[in-house]
C-alpha cells in the first residue's frame, strides 16, 4: 500500500490517511474539472488536456519510493534527501515528452519541479539540477523499479522503466536558455501560470478533501427584481429624478447585450459620475452577460468583483447579498474575510458544514459563484509567482471581472496593468469591466508604453455611451481652488485656515468634510476645528477618520457620521484619503488639501452625493497647506500638474470635471516615466519570475499593487476589553495553547481590527506583543493614556515629526 498523506490517531501514532493512487486520480479529476476550453494558450483543448494529465500523473511519482513512504509514516531508515519526490516525476514527464514536443517537456518538468514552491526564473532551473541530483535520482530510480508494476497499473501507463531516469542536464539547461532568451512570449507566462495553478489548486483541494464548487446559473433579472426594470424609452434626461437617471444609465449599459456580437468583445469601460449606481449597473450587466454566454457558448462564468479598499468591499458584499438569491455563493476574500460568518457558503451538497481546513481552502481558491476581493488579491495573483496566490489563477479563465474605482491605481503602474488585463482577456478569455468616474488612461498608456511594441491594439467598449451627456446633467458640486490664500509660514497655516477660511466659508447648519494629505495635518486640523467649535459654542458633532485609528473604530465612525447626516445634525469630518472612494457619505460642503485631480474629484463625490437640487454647486475648496509634504506624498509631477490644471480657471462646475481630469491626465502622462511598467512587463514576457540579483527590483516576484515600505510597524492597541481578550488568545495561539482554528473562529477578526500601522520613528518606546512575536508591537491598556487618543488615534509628538506620512 502506497500513501500520499498521513495523519496521527488519538494515541499520536502515524497512519496513512490516503492512498497515493486515490490522490493522483483525485488531483486529475479536480484539475480537469477546472480546465477551461477554447483558451488562446498556444495549444488546442485536447493538447492542453493531455499535457495537464501528464503533469498531474507524474507530479507525485517520487512518493512511490520507500524513502518517501518511510518519511511519511515515520519509519526507519529515514533519508531526507532521497525522500524528495518532485524531481523524479519532472524527469519522467520530460523524458516522455521530449521527442514529441521539447517545449511541452520543459514545461512539464518546470511545473512538477516547483509545485511545492514559488515559480522561478527559467534560467534558475540549472540550480535545481545540481547538488548531487543525479545520484539521488539514480537511487530513487532503482527503488521505483521494485514497484513498477503497481505504478504502471495506478497510472494506466506501460513501459515506464525507460523514462524514470535522470536526463542529460546540459540539454535541459540549453532548452530553457533557448526558450527564455531566444523565444520568449507573454503567452507563455499565462500558459505556465494557468497549468501551474490547475495542478497546485487540485493538489491542495484533494489533500484537504475539499470538493470543487460547481458554478450555478444566476437569475439574470436579479437586479431588475430589486430595483425595477429600467425604462426602455429615451425620455428627456434633464427632467429625470435621481432614481430614473440611475435606471436610464442601467438601461443604456445592458442594452448592448441585445446584440450577439457583444460576445466578441472582451474589454469594457463603464464611465459614470459618482452616486449613479455603478455597482448595481455593473452587476446587472455581468449577470445578463453571464446568462448570454451560458446560452450561446455553454460556459458558466464566475463573476469576480475587485475593489481597492476594505470598507467598500464590505459595502459591496452587503449590496450583492441584498440583491442575489440566497443559494448563490458569494465569497468576500480580503484581509478581514470571516469564513465562520458565512456558513452557507461552506457546506457540502447535503448541507453538512465542512471543516476548518476545507473552509480556508475554499476561500483561498475562490470556490464560489461570485468573488468580491481586493486589488491586492486580484493583481498580485495576476502578476506574481507565489504558490499561495497562484492557486486561484486558473479561475480568471472565462470569468467576468469587474474592477471598480480604478482611478486609485498608481499612475506609474497603469501601462503594466492595462497591458496585462488586455492579455488576460486575449489568452484566458476573461471579460473585463473597468469602472470609474474619472477615466484614467489605463489602456491608452498600455498601448503607448507596451502594446504598440508588441504590435497589439486594445479597443475597449464604453458601456455608458451617453456618459458625457449624463455628466453634463449634474450640478451637485463646484471646485474652488484657493491655492494662494494661505500666506503665513507653514507652521501657522492651520490656525490661518481655521480663523480666516473655514470661519468664513462654513456655517453651523452645514455638514462639512475636510480631507488632508497627511496624518499629522489631519490631527492638527482636528484640534484646530475642535477649538473653533468650542470657542463659538457650536454643537456640531466633530469626527476624525484615518488609518491612525483602529479599524474597528473606523467602521463604526462612518456609520455614526452617516446617521448624523441623516438626522441633519451637520457633522464635521476631518479625514485623510480613506474617504475618497466608495464611502457613501453626503456632505453639504468640503475642503481638500491640493492633490491629484482624480483624488479631488473623488472627494467631490462625497458632497451633495444624492443630487439634492436645493444644494446645486455645493462647494469643495482646494487649499495648499504645505507644498513640500504634498510633493512627498504624491510626487512633484502630480503636484505641479494639479496646480497648473486648477489654476486655469477660478472655479470648475461638475459638468466641467471631465475636461479638467482629461487635461490633468494628458499633462501628467506625457511627462511621467513608465520605465518600471515596461521592466515588469519584460520580466513577465521573459519569464523572470524571480532574480538572484538584488538590484533587479522588477522581477515578477517584486510586483506589489501597493508600494511597500519599511517605515511602518504594526501596532496592536489594547483599546477595550475585547482587545484584551483577543490579545490574550493570540498569545495562547502562538504558544500552541489553543488551536489556530479556535483563534480564527473566535478572535482573529477582533485582533486584526485593533492593529494600526505607525511610523517607526514613533515606536521607539513600544515593546513587542511578547517574546514570541517580533513583528507586532503593543500599546497595553495601562499605557493608552498619552499614547492613543480615542478621537484621533495614535498620539504623534509634533516636535518629533519632521516627515509627512500618507495614510
Amino acid at each position: 500500500m502506497y500513501y500520499s498523506h498521513s495523519k496521527k490517531d488519538e494515541f499520536d501514532k502515524v497512519f496513512g490517511s490516503k492512498e497515493l493512487k486515490t490522490h493522483i486520480r483525485g488531483v486529475l479529476e479536480k484539475s480537469l474539472f477546472h480546465l477551461s476550453t477554447d483558451l488562446d494558450l498556444g495549444y488546442s483543448n485536447e493538447e492542453l488536456k493531455e499535457l495537464l494529465q501528464i503533469i498531474v500523473e507524474f507530479h507525485d511519482l517520487g512518493k512511490y519510493t520507500s524513502f518517501f513512504q518511510n518519511y511519511l509514516l515515520g519509519k526507519e531508515p529515514l533519508d531526507l534527501l532521497l525522500k524528495r519526490h518532485a524531481q523524479i516525476g519532472g524527469f519522467a514527464a520530460y523524458n516522455l515528452l521530449k521527442e514529441i514536443d521539447e517545449k511541452k517537456a520543459l514545461l512539464a518538468l518546470y511545473i512538477i519541479f516547483l509545485h511545492h514552491s514559488q515559480l522561478i526564473d527559467l534560467l534558475q532551473i540549472r540550480n535545481k539540477l545540481g547538488n548531487n541530483l543525479m545520484r539521488i535520482i539514480g537511487k530513487q530510480q532503482e527503488d521505483l523499479r521494485k514497484a513498477i508494476n503497481i505504478i504502471e497499473e495506478d497510472l494506466s501507463r506501460k513501459r515506464l522503466v525507460g523514462i524514470i531516469n535522470y536526463s542529460e542536464e546540459s540539454k535541459i539547461n540549453k532548452g530553457f536558455k533557448h526558450w527564455a532568451k531566444l523565444n520568449p512570449s507573454i503567452q507563455d507566462y499565462f500558459l505556465i501560470n494557468y497549468l501551474f495553478s490547475l495542478l497546485i489548486e487540485a493538489d491542495k483541494l484533494d489533500a484537504s478533501d475539499t470538493k470543487p464548487y460547481s458554478l450555478k446559473s444566476i437569475n439574470p433579472s436579479s437586479v431588475d427584481e430589486r430595483f425595477g426594470n429600467p425604462n426602455s424609452e429615451n425620455p428627456n434626461l434633464r427632467s429625470m429624478t435621481n432614481d430614473e437617471l440611475r435606471n436610464y444609465c442601467r438601461k443604456v449599459v445592458v442594452s448592448h447585450l441585445e446584440n450577439d456580437s457583444i460576445l466578441d468583445q472582451y474589454i469594457f469601460t463603464l464611465t459614470a459620475p459618482t452616486g449613479i449606481g455603478k455597482t448595481m449597473t455593473a452587476l446587472d450587466f455581468a449577470l445578463k452577460l453571464k446568462s448570454k454566454i451560458k446560452q450561446k457558448q455553454n460556459i458558466e462564468p464566475r463573476i469576480i468583483y475587485a475593489l481597492p479598499f476594505i470598507n467598500i468591499i464590505e459595502q459591496a458584499l452587503n449590496e450583492y447579498k441584498s440583491t442575489l438569491p440566497e443559494d448563490i455563493h458569494i465569497l468576500g476574500h480580503y484581509q478581514y474575510a470571516d469564513i465562520f460568518g458565512e456558513e452557507k457558503n461552506f457546506q457540502n451538497d447535503d448541507g453538512a458544514e465542512i471543516n476548518y481546513n476545507q473552509k480556508l481552502m475554499a476561500l483561498d481558491t475562490w470556490q464560489a459563484d461570485i468573488v468580491i476581493t481586493s486589488f491586492v488579491q486580484f493583481f498580485e495573483t495576476l502578476i506574481g509567482n507565489r504558490n499561495k496566490l497562484l492557486k486561484k489563477f486558473n479561475h480568471f479563465a472565462n470569468s467576468i471581472i469587474i474592477l471598480d474605482e480604478v482611478q486609485t491605481l498608481r499612475l506609474d503602474q497603469m501601462p503594466l496593468l492595462g497591458a496585462v488585463l488586455f492579455y488576460l482577456s486575449k489568452f484566458l478569455k476573461s471579460r473585463i469591466v473597468l469602472m470609474t468616474a474619472t477615466r484614467p488612461k489605463i489602456f491608452e498608456l498600455a498601448e503607448q508604453e507596451i502594446l504598440k511594441n508588441e504590435k497589439q491594439q486594445v479597443n475597449p467598449k464604453e458601456l455608458l455611451t451617453t456618459y458625457e451627456a449624463v455628466f453634463s446633467l449634474f450640478k451637485r458640486t463646484s471646485i474652488y481652488p484657493l491655492l494662494d490664500v494661505l500666506t503665513t509660514e507653514k507652521e501657522k497655516r492651520v490656525e490661518e485656515f481655521v480663523e480666516l477660511i473655514f470661519s468664513e466659508k462654513w456655517a453651523k447648519e452645514k455638514s462639512c468634510l475636510i480631507v488632508c494629505n497627511t496624518v499629522n495635518l489631519s490631527i492638527e486640523l482636528h484640534q484646530g476645528i475642535a477649538a473653533f467649535l468650542e470657542k463659538n459654542e457650536c454643537k456640531n458633532p466633530l469626527y476624525y477618520l484615518s488609518t491612525n485609528i483602529v479599524p474597528t473604530h473606523r467602521f463604526s465612525r462612518i456609520e455614526d457620521v452617516k446617521e448624523d447626516i441623516r438626522q441633519k445634525n451637520a457633522p464635521i469630518l476631518i479625514a485623510t484619503q480613506v474617504v475618497e472612494a466608495g464611502v457613501d457619505l453626503d456632505f453639504d460642503m468640503g475642503f481638500r488639501d491640493v492633490g491629484p485631480i482624480d483624488s479631488i474629484i473623488q472627494v467631490a463625490g462625497r458632497i451633495n452625493r444624492n443630487n439634492d437640487k436645493t444644494r446645486n454647486f455645493s462647494p469643495l475648496y482646494i487649499m495648499d497647506f504645505n507644498e513640500k509634504t504634498t510633493k512627498m506624498v504624491y510626487g512633484r509631477l502630480s503636484y505641479d500638474q494639479a496646480i497648473k490644471s486648477l489654476s486655469s480657471q477660478p472655479s470648475f462646475t461638475e459638468p466641467e470635471y471631465l475636461k479638467l481630469i482629461n487635461e490633468y491626465f494628458d499633462g501628467i502622462s506625457g511627462k511621467s516615466s513608465f520605465a518600471k511598467s515596461r521592466n515588469f512587463f519584460a520580466s513577465m514576457k521573459t519569464l523572470k519570475y524571480d532574480s538572484d540579483d538584488a538590484k533587479n527590483d522588477c522581477a515578477v516576484s517584486a510586483f506589489r499593487i501597493i508600494e511597500q515600505t519599511d517605515r511602518y510597524s504594526p501596532v496592536f492597541v489594547e483599546i477595550d476589553g475585547e482587545a484584551t481578550k483577543a490579545k490574550n488568545n493570540y498569545l495562547h495561539k502562538i504558544k500552541n495553547e489553543i488551536s489556530k482554528e479556535e483563534f480564527d473562529k473566535k478572535w482573529k477578526l477582533k485582533f486584526e481590527q485593533r492593529i494600526i500601522s505607525v511610523p517607526k520613528y514613533l515606536c521607539d518606546e513600544l515593546k513587542n506583543i511578547n517574546e514570541f512575536e517580533e513583528n507586532i508591537l503593543l500599546v497595553p491598556k495601562e499605557e493608552i493614556k498619552g499614547t492613543y487618543s480615542l478621537s484621533t488615534g495614535f498620539e504623534r509628538n509634533q516636535e518629533k515629526t519632521n516627515t509627512a506620512f500618507i495614510l
